[in-house]
């Protein structure tokens, strides 16, 4: 779920930074770029399903 999740997240902040470049939104542009790096790091932790998740953690 985290990674899908995830990418959700990077789609709709990327979107969101296009739209404040082209607009000329700088408030907009960085909210998104936020969103874009939360999304990022949501993707990067261990997924729920995942039977090592407790593995990655300790290395």
């Amino acid at each position: 779920m985290g990674k899908m999740k995830g990418l959700q997240q990077r789609i709709v902040g990327k979107a969101k930074q296009a739209v404040g470049e082209i607009v000329g939104d700088q408030d907009l542009h960085e909210d998104g770029k936020a969103e874009a790096e939360r999304g990022r790091e949501e993707q990067g932790k261990p997924s729920e399903l995942n039977p090592l998740k407790k593995l990655n953690q300790l290395t």
